[in-house]
């Protein structure tokens, strides 16, 4: 059948209708249904945003030598949105330039879950000069970019980090949370130490970058800048070539030696041994090194100063015979025969001296660090009394320095022993209280206090460590006064003087020319075969300037090993200036 012209351009008419209504459809599905929807994955593939890490501020220590600061580092990144196909290829560039498979890149590409702006580290901390290969690169490379982040740095490494602590990443809970307060995901924080005491002050506020891209994900221009924001410096009363000395004379051994300016309450320096690099945990990849920390049976991480708790030892004997003296117990010219051991309750309490001191009075009693003469002042005394003079003095107290994680030690007493070993307090109780041995447990930061109160005749002193922050002064010298007979304070002090500078002192070998020095030695028994060993003091012993602490875990006897390394840090001390 023939169909007319007419009829062909009806049809044709039609199908073209057809069509074009299917396009008009689609057109207005596209631009008015789900404009905004394509408006949006268009705005996403177009822009990225990159994050400007704000430098934490700086910590100095009372002279301006850098303790902890931030250095540039580079990071090679990669956007989430590109294209498989695309980064992919971005990859196999990217591998022969940094030497690493292909696979390994993938792998934390893909680990990273992040927002449509976020981007994802692929190598931390490159070289200046991979950096400068990459960004030669980068239009070969789309949805590739090097990105600079501030790097935690700290120059005295081992010496400092117990001061300093670390920082680290957030976890995913405390992310969530840190957004509240003004946090990225990706910020790391403060972990311990100053880092984390002062976090809200050391914290910078991070900026970034919003970038325009074209359909190959090549970078067109910038589109804004937010700058970061410098977080505020903080300078410290540590002197940094003090606590290097202290560092080093603390090699090989086990312990804390710690340093107070009695003018301000400041610490001129605070050691631990053995420690941690502190810088291992400022990138990711130091981090992978940092379990055998954890690992290690030394405990590394651990500071002693003011988190280890040990017994005392003969230090304690200051807080024995003042308790005896202020309760009226005893007198200041009693004496008491040391024949090198005492029987009380069947059993058997030794002086350190087999054969015994003889007759002591009380100076002479601190010069020998005699047993016998403070197992019966303690006695006279009684275990209350003691634990009231302890209290006083600052034990089963933090200190209240300004770092975390301080321990308060433990100060026995008949309640303590019932409510905690459900057992009647015993004389042998007594008698190991008096020596500092038995149940108690004191912090180097709690001995120190010690020595600063009786510098100071009667003083308790607030440590701490922050001078200044952002150039505004932050401490003062915090003190509150003890209740003690100017009298009988005297008379220990004298005794701590002849403890270093009688010829047969325990402590004599801490004595330094020019400076007259007091103190007192301390040997505490362990569970182990091994001692601790302790000296603490002032100097001069006429007008204090500062206090000490020497402590050695299963380190010997206070008398040789602790005295000695006293000696040198007192010299050190001297010779910059201090005494």
């Amino acid at each position: 059948m023939h169909v007319s012209s007419e009829a062909r351009a009806s049809r044709l008419t039609l199908v073209w209708f057809v069509l074009f209504s299917l396009l008009a459809l689609s057109l207005f599905r596209l631009q008015i249904v789900r404009g905004g929807y394509f408006r949006s994955l268009s705005e996403k593939n177009r822009l990225r945003l990159v994050n400007l890490e704000a430098p934490r501020g700086k910590i100095e220590d009372r002279n301006g030598k850098i303790i902890a600061s931030s250095r540039l580092s580079f990071n090679c990144t990669a956007f989430l949105r590109e294209r498989p196909s695309r980064i992919k290829k971005s990859f196999e560039r990217l591998s022969a330039i940094l030497g690493e498979d292909v696979e390994a890149l993938e792998r934390r590409y893909k680990k990273k879950k992040a927002g449509a702006y976020q981007s994802v580290v692929l190598a931390e901390d490159i070289s200046l000069e991979q950096a400068v290969a990459i960004e030669e690169q980068l239009n070969l490379m789309p949805g590739l970019m090097i990105e600079t982040r501030p790097l935690r740095t700290y120059p005295y490494a081992e010496a400092t980090a117990h001061l300093t602590g670390y920082v680290g990443p957030q976890s995913q809970e405390e992310s969530e949370e840190a957004e509240f307060h003004g946090y990225r995901p990706s910020d790391w924080v403060g972990r311990d130490g100053l880092e984390k005491s002062y976090e809200s002050y050391l914290r910078g506020h991070s900026g970034g970058l919003q970038l325009e891209v074209d359909n190959k994900g090549q970078y067109l221009k910038v589109l804004g800048v937010k700058e970061p924001k410098e977080g505020l410096d903080l300078q410290l009363s540590i002197d940094a070539d003090v606590q290097q000395f202290a560092y080093d004379q603390l090699q090989g051994k086990r312990g804390a030696v710690a340093v107070m300016d009695l003018a301000s309450g400041g610490l001129l320096a605070m050691v631990n041994s053995p420690s941690y690099d502190s810088n291992l945990f400022s990138s990711s990849r130091g981090r992978k090194e940092v379990g055998k920390y954890f690992k290690d049976e030394r405990s590394p991480m651990m500071n002693r100063a003011i988190q280890g708790q040990y017994p005392p030892g003969s230090i304690f004997k200051v807080i024995t015979a003042l308790a005896a003296l202020e309760s009226k117990k005893t007198v200041l010219n009693s004496t008491f025969s040391c024949p090198g051991f005492m029987i009380v309750g069947g059993k058997r309490f030794g002086c350190w001296k087999e054969g015994g001191h003889g007759t002591q009075n009380l100076y002479e009693a601190y010069a020998h660090s005699c047993d016998v003469f403070f197992y019966m002042t303690g006695r006279a005394a009684g275990p209350d009394a003691i634990h009231q003079k302890a209290v006083e003095f600052g034990y089963s107290l933090a200190s209240g320095l300004d770092l975390p994680g301080e321990r308060k030690g433990s100060v026995p007493s008949r309640e303590w022993k019932k409510r905690r070993l459900h057992s009647a307090w015993y004389d042998g109780d007594t008698m190991n209280f008096s020596i500092g041995q038995g149940y108690l447990l004191v912090t180097p930061m709690q001995a120190l206090g010690m020595a600063a109160t009786m510098a100071t005749k009667g003083l308790r002193i607030k440590p701490h460590l922050a001078n200044k922050i952002d150039g505004m002064t932050v401490a003062e010298r915090h003190s509150s006064p003890m209740e003690a007979t100017p009298e009988y304070m005297a008379a220990v002090r004298k005794g701590l003087e002849e403890v270093v500078n009688s010829p047969t002192g325990t402590g004599r070998l801490a004595k330094i020319p020019g400076v007259r020095v007091a103190g007192k030695t301390g040997t505490a028994e362990t569970h182990k075969d091994q001692t601790h060993a302790w000296f603490v003091g002032y100097a001069p012993a006429d007008k204090p300037k500062v206090a000490f602490v020497v402590f050695l875990e299963f380190g010997g006897h206070g008398g040789l090993e602790a005295a000695t390394l006293a000696n040198a840090l007192l010299l050190e001390i001297q010779k910059r200036g201090y005494l």
